[in-house]
């Protein structure tokens, strides 16, 4: 009877957690608001926590190369992380601010709130090291990076030290962050930036809606100065698309 009893509970608990999955795809209620926006909170932070614990196992392992840097890297992702987490904590009220306190509005404001600020920051930190294989990059080559998340996919691009070029990528981060795409940006209009010109880099980059945005600054071996150029990386279909540049811009 106590057997029975236990496989009853446990079938019960389990509807009870595809009734609120499904119960969450079309709402008609404001109480499934409340309901779904509690279980979004919960699901974002338990990402935030996957992307942490992921990050700082990548630290670990520069430590094994070279163990006073790998200290520094994890002591600063984890001041950096408990900053963050007060800042969404003390920032998130603010949007409630014009609601009752203690009401359900409330409080489902503030887990709207912390969602959307959750899911933004592990999109971050995922963005961080991770290479095209998804191994650890080498953080003492990496100059700049950025990540941004687009519907189920998140792009990346990463610039290191001593290259000009400029690397994008597409990643999967239900599909362990497998690369979908990727394309390594060296040249312009049929020339390397290597020998084709005597400067040549990307300047204020930027995710938008459409892709990638950059300021691509080049000045020819034998011209009038520098030149610059808007352009943008088109991401479509989870795909990076050819650089498109506008003309060159009044200096």
């Amino acid at each position: 009877m106590f057997i029975r009893l236990v496989a009853l509970s446990l079938g019960l608990l389990s509807a009870s957690f595809t009734f609120a999955d499904d119960n969450c795809r079309v709402i008609s209620s404001s109480a499934q608001v409340d309901q779904c926006a509690e279980t979004a909170r919960k699901d974002a932070d338990a990402k935030l926590n996957a992307s942490y614990k992921k990050l700082m196992a990548r630290f670990e392992a520069q430590q094994k190369r070279d163990t006073e840097q790998g200290k520094a890297f994890m002591a600063i992702a984890r001041d950096s992380q408990r900053a963050w987490i007060k800042l969404r904590d003390t920032t998130c009220p603010l949007e409630a601010m014009d609601i009752e306190p203690g009401t359900a509005a409330h409080a489902t404001t503030i887990n709207n709130c912390i969602t959307r600020m959750s899911l933004e920051r592990a999109v971050y930190l995922d963005g961080i090291v991770t290479d095209r294989s998804g191994d650890l990059l080498d953080l003492n080559k990496v100059f700049t990076a950025g990540s941004q998340r687009y519907g189920d996919v998140v792009a990346r691009y990463v610039t290191t030290f001593g290259s000009v070029c400029l690397n994008a990528q597409i990643l999967a981060p239900d599909g362990g962050w497998r690369v979908l795409s990727s394309a390594r940006f060296c040249s312009f209009d049929g020339k390397s930036f290597w020998d084709g010109y005597s400067y040549a880099g990307f300047e204020n980059l930027e995710f938008h809606a459409d892709g990638l945005h950059v300021t691509l600054s080049l000045s020819e071996l034998r011209g009038n100065g520098e030149e610059r150029r808007a352009c943008v990386i088109p991401i479509q279909d989870s795909q990076i698309k050819e650089l498109k540049c506008g003309p060159p811009e009044s200096m």
